[in-house]
């Protein structure tokens, strides 16, 4: 019997079926990691327009205590999730477009991506 179950986890459909899936879990998870990088970016762009300060630099920081924001804290969806909304430094609440946009931008990857022909 347990060498019957054993065959089927060894079997070459079995191993091919996994391998798919896992394969498309990882696109799936790629495509939603550029995509809120994508809208992370597009919202630093739209909050630093008309102002003096440039696209890359100065590095992410608070507005309300101007601390520099962690790297760790700066990944996007789970370090606005990890804070709670909040800055590290001193409690401000991080605003919710910033998650709002990377989760949108995340989904639409992840969309464009299934989407594609060439997936």
């Amino acid at each position: 019997m347990f060498l019957a179950q054993l065959d089927l986890f060894t079997s070459p459909k079995f191993q091919d079926q996994w391998l798919t899936t896992t394969l498309w879990f990882l696109v799936v998870i790629w495509l939603a990691t550029l995509g809120g990088c994508v809208g992370s970016f597009l919202t630093v762009v739209w909050d630093r327009r008309g102002t003096d300060r440039g696209i890359v630099f100065p590095p992410s920081q608070c507005d309300e205590c101007g601390h520099s924001i962690r790297w760790y804290h700066n990944i996007p969806i789970v370090g606005w999730l990890f804070l709670r909304g909040h800055c590290h430094d001193c409690g401000a609440p991080v605003p919710i477009k910033h998650l709002l946009a990377e989760i949108f931008f995340a989904g639409l990857f992840i969309a464009a991506g299934i989407l594609s022909p060439w997936l």
